[in-house]
């Protein structure tokens, strides 16, 4: 029996030692799986970390896009805003042009009528002015006329009265 407890505990002793070797093995293997898969995680973390940065540039970029599209759709319907005032305004000005373009035809048609009517009335007046003239040659004419007679009845007067105090001789007279 001690033999057989020799054998036995050796192997005890075996099977500690193949335990003891298959610990050691199995935390060897545990070891090199848990670096490896460490360093898979730690690479899939930094791969994670860059995707993230990248993702978080990305929705800022987004929003930047979007900040700008809300702008563009601002100043857009400020345009369109102006556009519709602007087209309002030149068809108004258009309606006030023809007005003024068929008050300006109206105003040069009287213009020209006014024209031709101050031109009779310059001939007239200077018809009239001529006729002015005559009659004012005539007066100067009749007056001298009128003076002439007047002078001649003066001097018969004379005569008749120098013939009334003579007797009727007309010698001395």
């Amino acid at each position: 029996m001690a033999v057989m407890r020799r054998d036995v505990n050796l192997g005890l002793l075996l099977l500690i030692v193949a335990a003891l070797l298959m610990f050691s093995g199995f935390t060897v293997y545990y070891q090199s799986t848990f670096k490896n898969l460490s360093k898979t995680y730690q690479n899939e973390l930094q791969q994670l970390d860059k995707v993230t940065k990248d993702l978080e540039s990305k929705r800022n970029l987004l929003n930047d896009t979007s900040i700008q599209l809300q702008l563009k759709q601002q100043k857009e319907e400020d345009l369109s805003s102006k556009f519709t005032d602007v087209r309002s305004q030149k068809e108004q000005l258009e309606s006030d042009k023809k007005k003024l373009e068929v008050e300006l035809t109206s105003t040069k048609s009287t213009l020209a009528s006014t024209s031709a009517e101050l031109e009779n009335r310059k001939v007239e007046l200077a018809k009239t002015l001529q006729l002015v003239e005559d009659l004012n040659r005539q007066v100067v004419n009749l007056k001298s006329d009128v003076d002439r007679l007047k002078s001649d009845l003066d001097d018969r007067n004379k005569r008749i009265a120098c013939l009334k105090s003579n007797g009727g001789t007309s010698e001395t007279c």
